[in-house]
């Protein structure tokens, strides 16, 4: 069964759903919801976590062979040959697996023994006070984490801990967007906790609607920060570092609430102990990109943050700015911890870029759609003080230079199911290796009659 792709909220009554994307899974998930709505996970309360280790060391190396290329491949791309070479790749790789395992085992069997008399038990919180303050400002909270350590434990930590507004003691309510694949992970939660409230992604009209009601009702909202796909704004993945300044995507509803509605952003991120049932969860200092001081930031971001505060930042610059600083406060994490974060093995395929060629025969519609997708990658990527407005002059100086080849019987080339990669990189790089392929494709009849093409996209990597 398919299921639509449209917003919603789990309640209490919501059944279970097959996901042909996710299939292999769905047992483990039918598994998991059974231990939790029969009570089962309550024998398990207070026993050790070892032998459920022992049976994610076990299954590993049935797994390894199938995860090991994927992942290599990432880690290859994140870390120096040098670095990789003192580290063994496969046993990063069968800690990564393991702890995807551990993950499974403490939400089906411990997370819900999580209560309010024993949350510290599993789960000790650093800079609490944080949330408290943000709180104050009663237009909820935006809390945005990565797919780093037990990820769960954040939320269970927020719901089974009360905070003091107005001199009144009371409930978090706290927020969780599931992706349709994990929704059940969540749903018996519902049945233990009347102050956790579970929307599930798709439209985003619905859900940007959902979350606004949330946040009015003064609630803490949890947002992946790397939970991401091709279509998003694409930012730098650490700006200021010369290896991992790379463009990566980013959700954007945190970003439109926070610039829209002034809502607080305090960032946070778990940090397993012992085991994956032990993790201390870290909040960070409240993230507002209006309270910047441009004087302490590179000259690039000087120039942005003075824009913003002459109104002369567009929304997406905006939504830009706050996204880069997010990744540069949480994306180091992933590196410090890399068989602890779970996006890497979808790292190469939810942030594609591709410019195709799949049948083309001349040289207009060869040039029409890299300008077209070099176009879109602008409008849909933010590096900071990035001259938008003059890359995007000589694109539509290049399309009207290349017009003429539409009936030039001459301008002929044949293309069939190629393709232009240009994922993980800075805007520089992707420019350059575009403007690379673009001119090296030109025959010499070509070059001759129409030699501002050249020299347009010359003009265009020279902007970086």
């Amino acid at each position: 069964m398919v299921v639509e792709n449209k917003s919603r909220v789990i309640d209490k009554k919501t059944n279970m759903k097959m996901y042909k994307n996710f299939i292999d899974y769905n047992p483990l998930f039918r598994f998991a919801h059974y231990v939790q709505t029969s009570g089962i996970y309550h024998r398990f309360s207070n026993k050790s976590f070892f032998p459920f280790r022992l049976v994610s060391i076990i299954i590993g190396p049935f797994i390894l062979n199938k995860a090991l290329p994927l992942l290599e491949k990432a880690w290859k791309f994140l870390y120096s040959e040098e670095f990789l070479q003192k580290v063994n790749i496969k046993r990063w790789a069968l800690q990564l697996i393991s702890y995807m395992g551990d993950l499974f085992l403490d939400v089906t069997f411990f997370t819900p023994n999580h209560t309010f008399q024993r949350i510290n038990h599993y789960v000790k919180m650093k800079n609490f006070n944080e949330i408290e303050e943000a709180l104050q400002e009663k237009k909820g909270v935006l809390i945005p984490f990565i797919h780093m350590g037990e990820i769960y434990h954040p939320v269970s930590a927020l719901v089974h801990t009360k905070v003091n507004i107005d001199n009144k003691i009371q409930k978090n309510g706290v927020v969780i967007i599931a992706s349709k694949e994990n929704e059940f992970l969540f749903q018996p939660w519902l049945e233990r906790c009347d102050n956790l409230f579970i929307p599930v992604t798709g439209n985003f009209e619905i859900l940007r609607s959902e979350i606004d009601h949330h946040l009015k009702k003064n609630r803490c909202v949890f947002i992946m920060q790397d939970y991401f796909n091709k279509r998003q704004l694409r930012v730098p993945f650490i700006y200021g570092t010369k290896k991992y300044g790379f463009l990566i995507p980013c959700p954007q509803l945190l970003t439109y609430f926070h610039n829209e509605q002034g809502v607080p952003v305090v960032p946070c991120q778990s940090f397993p102990q012992k085991d994956m049932t032990r993790s201390i969860v870290k909040f960070f200092p409240k993230i507002d990109i209006n309270s910047f001081d441009p004087e302490k930031e590179t000259p690039e971001i000087k120039e942005d943050l003075i824009k913003l505060r002459q109104n002369k930042l567009n929304k997406k610059q905006q939504n830009g700015l706050l996204s880069l600083k997010i990744n540069q406060l949480l994306y180091p994490y992933a590196l410090k911890y890399p068989f602890y974060w779970q996006m890497i093995a979808t790292l190469f395929k939810r942030s594609k870029f591709r410019i195709e060629f799949k049948e083309v025969k001349s040289y207009f519609e060869f040039y029409s759609i890299i300008l077209q997708r070099l176009k879109q990658f602008i409008e849909k990527s933010y590096e900071p003080a990035r001259k938008d407005v003059e890359i995007l002059d000589i694109l539509l100086s290049l399309n009207e230079v290349i017009k003429p080849m539409s009936d030039d019987p001459k301008a002929k080339i044949h293309l069939h199911k190629k393709y232009i990669e240009i994922r993980l990189l800075s805007t520089q790089a992707a420019f350059n290796k575009v403007t690379s392929i673009a001119l090296s494709k030109q025959n010499q009849y070509i070059k001759q009659r129409y030699p501002k093409v050249q020299q347009l996209f010359t003009d265009l990597v020279n902007l970086f």
